[in-house]
């Protein structure tokens, strides 16, 4: 692991209309023309009112859906990597049905923004190391699928053996990188602490000090959440839910945004330095 005291911070969001949320999705519920993706745009106000860039994980229909909105962002200095051709979690799909749309989505977007896509996360971080490995083969720079929590859905484990850990939770093997969620350890047991419902649902008072005290003695964090979780419209109803994803999809919703300036301030008084993952591939890229 590189000895170097500069820290690192990314700021991320998977970019996907409300349907595509997993246990929406799984509902089988109509929700209409609620998309929400104007959390999108709640979050970049966030995150440029601090300076930072962020790194936009697009579904590629979604992508095609709000081209203009994503087009300004690109130009103002926000970076676009990949969230699926759909919304379909990867391990659900045989390798070659993977790359088949992995490639044809890749294309597609680069068509649109005129721009390379060169990172990748998994619809609910659903990778294993054949799919890493196709990544690779597809041109693909980096991946930001390694959740590290084994009780996720649609999640497993990533074997990170021949790679090389760079900093905590960033590993390379070859020239491509997996930039793992940051995790921190609660009696025995890794915990997402990189946002999503795992930040929002949590007790602030607990997870807050969680994550300052992994911020004191580490070196790299990535932060992520998706639209309908900073949106201004009203979550619709879903009848047929489970209790916990109806309080997934409710709870902790608006104070969220007070929340990430929180976690910012943090980070800029511990000295982290914020980019975007293809500018960390290419500091890392000289370690």
């Amino acid at each position: 692991m590189m000895t170097d005291e500069k820290k690192y911070a990314v700021f991320t969001m998977d970019v996907e209309s409300f349907s595509d949320t997993e246990c929406v999705g799984y509902s089988g519920a109509d929700v209409g023309d609620v998309d929400m993706l104007d959390g999108l745009d709640e979050y970049i106000k966030i995150l440029e009112k601090h300076g930072i860039k962020a790194t936009m994980f697009t579904v590629c229909g979604t992508a095609e859906r709000i081209r203009g909105r994503l087009m300004d962002y690109i130009e103002r200095g926000h970076k676009i990597a990949l969230h699926g051709y759909d919304h379909t979690a990867p391990l659900l799909l045989d390798d070659n049905k993977f790359k088949e749309d992995i490639f044809r989505a890749k294309c597609r977007l680069e068509q649109i923004f005129g721009t390379e896509v060169c990172g990748y996360r998994a619809p609910c971080f659903s990778m294993d190391n054949n799919k890493l490995n196709i990544l690779k083969q597809l041109g693909f720079k980096y991946d930001s699928s390694r959740l590290g929590f084994e009780k996720a859905r649609h999640n497993t484990h990533i074997d990170m053996t021949g790679f090389r850990e760079l900093l905590n939770g960033v590993f390379c093997r070859d020239g491509f990188f997996e930039f793992g969620l940051s995790c921190q350890v609660f009696f025995g047991q890794k915990f997402p602490i990189s946002g999503g419902g795992y930040v929002r649902l949590s007790h602030w008072g607990f997870i807050k000090n969680a994550i300052d005290r992994y911020l004191k003695s580490s070196n790299y964090y990535v932060f992520y959440l998706h639209p309908f979780e900073l949106s201004r419209q009203k979550v619709p109803k879903i009848d047929n839910l489970k209790m916990y994803d109806k309080y997934y999809l409710s709870h902790g919703l608006s104070s969220y945004p007070s929340k990430i300036e929180a976690i910012i301030l943090s980070l800029k008084r511990l000295g982290y330095t914020f980019v975007t993952f293809e500018e960390l591939t290419e500091v890392m890229a000289t370690a």
